[in-house]
């Protein structure tokens, strides 16, 4: 679901968004800088296939 993302100081419509890390973008009308940063990251699958791995090492050398 796309969320809007509205300049902090006059509330001009900026962008509309989805998923991000980190975004950062100038509005037009009055110059502000907004910097938005995602409250939390999710892990990737890759990660995840790495952790698995090393914890199934650990269990098969104890």
């Amino acid at each position: 679901m796309l969320k809007d993302c509205r300049c902090g100081y006059c509330k001009r419509l900026l962008a509309r968004m989805g998923e991000y890390t980190e975004l950062q973008i100038k509005c037009s009308r009055c110059g502000t800088l907004n910097h938005v940063k995602a409250t939390s990251l999710e892990r990737s699958p890759v990660s995840d296939v790495s952790v698995a791995s090393a914890a199934q090492s650990t269990q098969l050398t104890q």
